[in-house]
């Protein structure tokens, strides 16, 4: 979480901040899902560690989704947020709602980690991304 911003990275906007801003790292736990976001056959794939909701967002665009155009839908509340692709998109990219061995997730769920901050994770948590040890991650 960015408490406060340096005055540079005020003028560029809320998802900026530098080594200079005073910032606090959070946790979310990230699942993937194969027939809607509703669905309760989610799957627990990792955690973040990250500042900012925007960089944990962007992490998962960047590096859990081939095609990076305007065909997903993102959708980001105070402790929970989900990132998908549209709904053509899902029809034509997930034809059943059973996960087999060559299917993808057609979303991921993203919730604020509340209760377990620390580096101590339980035997379902299988990877593990810190995106604070980028030194200005959204500046890139």
């Amino acid at each position: 979480m960015i408490t406060k911003q340096c005055d540079n990275c005020t003028k560029k906007g809320k998802n900026f901040y530098c080594n200079n801003c005073t910032k606090t790292a959070e946790y979310f736990d990230i699942y993937s899902y194969y027939s809607n976001r509703m669905s309760n056959k989610n799957t627990l794939i990792g955690r973040i560690k990250a500042y900012t909701w925007h960089d944990v967002l962007e992490y998962i665009k960047n590096n859990f989704f081939n095609d990076q155009s305007n065909s997903l839908n993102v959708d980001c509340e105070k402790d929970f947020a989900f990132i998908e692709k549209k709904s053509s998109e899902q029809a034509t990219f997930n034809g059943h709602t059973n996960k087999s061995a060559n299917q993808h997730p057609i979303g991921y769920k993203i919730y604020l980690n509340k209760d377990n901050k620390s580096f101590e994770f339980s035997s379902k948590v299988r990877n593990f991304w810190d995106l604070t040890a980028v030194t200005n991650y959204n500046n890139r």
